[in-house]
């Protein structure tokens, strides 16, 4: 399958990666809480759809769909004309991850990927650390970590998806973690102090396979969602 370019529909971002994400393929928005991991995401998906693309939002911390557009319902870019059409929100269950691997595997195929949607948010990836069993209920090994998200972002790759995910990952941990050898794209979100101000950046780590602008991108998230 060739690989092409995907906007992510926020004004220079899409500069700073030459065009935009390659498609299909895995993007981790990393973070600490509160750098604005989610806002990114969602603010992608409704523009997204905007644009008459099929999206989906995952969120894998039992949250209830009315809670995840509340959150978002005071942004320019929130739409709710789009939900349930161009953008479904689905809310993975603790009962569901507690069951194990095979079962939030077949929760995406059932629900998301038989809807053939081309744009997917995982919210939050580390909630996969948490899986315990197997299919098979033996315990869930954590070096099988690696290879279920492998198998998993190899079916969002085989349905042409451009699949993003945040991480509650502190810039200075990415290094140690797991997630940022497992994704093609890393995008790290954080706080700098600087003459006795503080201001948000966003940085790009790596972009597999493609060039990019490095250094950290100051931004402010407003009323219109990121903007730099």
């Amino acid at each position: 399958m060739d690989e092409m370019r995907s906007p992510s529909y926020i004004t220079k971002l899409d500069d700073l990666l030459y065009g935009g994400l390659i498609k299909p393929s895995s993007i981790l928005i990393a973070g600490s809480c509160g750098t604005g991991k989610t806002n990114l995401c969602m603010q992608s998906l409704f523009n997204a759809a905007r644009e008459g693309e099929k999206c989906a939002y995952i969120s894998l911390l039992s949250e209830s769909e009315d809670k995840i557009l509340r959150a978002m319902s005071s942004f320019s870019f929130f739409d709710k004309n789009f939900i349930g059409d161009k953008l479904k929100i689905f809310s993975i269950s603790s009962d569901v991850v507690a069951k194990g691997d095979f079962a939030i595997f077949e929760y995406i195929n059932e629900n998301i990927l038989k809807d053939k949607p081309s744009r997917v948010v995982i919210d939050t990836m580390n909630i996969l650390e948490d899986i315990e069993s197997t299919f098979d209920e033996r315990p869930f090994h954590k070096s099988e970590l690696r290879a279920f998200v492998h198998n998993l972002f190899r079916e969002f790759d085989d349905h042409d998806i451009l699949l993003m995910a945040t991480g509650e990952i502190p810039a200075e941990n990415l290094d140690l973690s797991i997630w940022s050898y497992i994704f093609d794209t890393v995008i790290v979100l954080d706080t700098v102090s600087e003459d006795d101000s503080t201001y948000r950046f966003l940085e790009i780590i790596k972009e597999r396979g493609s060039d990019f602008i490095s250094g950290k991108h100051k931004f402010s998230i407003t009323k219109d969602g990121i903007t730099f």
